[in-house]
């Protein structure tokens, strides 16, 4: 909620708080969540695989150092833990520059999945061959739905979704059935299917006397093969989504945000927006009720003496959260 409609909210039941001091309470709060935030951050590269996006919001800023402009569009970062299900959400004074990205995975180990954004390829490409990076199949697909009608996008269409038929005929964890159970069904129904795939795209791009370097398809088509070897590299892998859509999900609580709220106050309050949104959505990702988490984990760690190791902050992450019963 905006800090506008919590102090409405307030005011309809009976209890008056000005916004001025909701602002000065959620500024404290993100101040005693700070070390949680830098919990979560070394948390969620210590899994072995992670999903990467960036989107948007509007943030104040001086119209003197804006161009005579009081708002402009700021880059908030997400990292999506796939195995244990934390989030982290991360901001640097709104850039959307490589070098932010760059930065947060130097060191990391382990498979990031992202969009064709040129900053993940470059992390991969970084990492002498410790980050394997996998792309994202329905952002190559989605200029082809919108050319439904088209015989060469429906056949495109056709096959990728053959891929996700054959992939829902088993779920991990259901019925017994494994990761290396879903590794070798992927070895047997994903290389034929990705061989006919890629031979289309070629056919169609090479029509050039059909589609022009310009046209939709012609671009739709040269993305999906410049995105061909994050595609191959899923099926290497029995835990690996065909998507990256748990993170694009998780990007749509900030896109709520824009809508309701409007913008961020200021940079430093994006900062803060990025920590209550790491919490909250760990939270919603672990189904955990996020009252009762905030409720109990701020008490916990304002009573945490200086010094406090941080172990004992990554024990209040709510992948490791157990509720402390009064008395105990």
């Amino acid at each position: 909620m905006p800090v506008e409609r919590i102090v409405n909210y307030f005011t309809e039941n009976g209890f008056n708080l000005d916004k001025q001091t909701a602002h000065g309470l959620l500024k404290k709060t993100a101040g005693l969540f700070e070390k949680l935030h830098k919990a979560m951050r070394k948390a969620v590269k210590e899994d072995r695989y992670l999903c990467c996006d960036e989107t948007y919001h509007k943030i104040l800023v001086k119209a003197d150092d804006n161009g005579g402009k009081g708002s402009r569009k700021g880059y908030v970062w997400a990292i999506v833990a796939a195995h244990t299900g934390l989030v982290y959400f991360f901001y640097d004074d709104g850039s959307r520059s490589e070098d932010v990205i760059l930065n947060e995975l130097k060191g990391y180990e382990g498979t990031i999945q992202s969009d064709g954004l040129k900053a993940y390829k470059k992390v991969a490409a970084q990492s002498n061959g410790k980050i394997l990076r996998l792309s994202c199949l329905q952002h190559c697909k989605r200029d082809f739905v919108d050319m439904k009608g088209n015989p060469d996008a429906d056949e495109i269409l056709s096959l990728t979704n053959q891929l996700y038929v054959n992939e829902h005929l088993h779920r991990i964890g259901k019925d017994g059935w494994t990761a290396d159970d879903n590794l070798k069904w992927r070895q047997e129904y994903a290389p034929p299917i990705l061989s006919k795939l890629k031979a289309t795209l070629l056919r169609v791009q090479a029509r050039t006397d059909k589609y022009p370097p310009k046209s939709q398809m012609h671009g739709a088509v040269n993305y999906f093969l410049n995105e061909w070897d994050g595609i191959e590299a899923i099926a290497t892998g029995g835990d690996y989504a065909w998507d990256n859509n748990l993170i694009e999900r998780i990007n749509r609580y900030i896109s709520l945000s824009r809508k309701n709220s409007l913008f961020f106050g200021s940079h430093a309050g994006a900062e803060r927006g990025a920590i209550f949104y790491s919490l909250a959505c760990s939270c919603r990702l672990r189904r955990i009720n996020f009252f009762e988490y905030l409720a109990d984990v701020l008490n916990r760690v304002a009573a945490m003496p200086n010094g406090t190791p941080p172990d004992a902050f990554r024990n209040l992450l709510p992948d490791r959260w157990t509720k402390l019963e009064q008395g105990v």
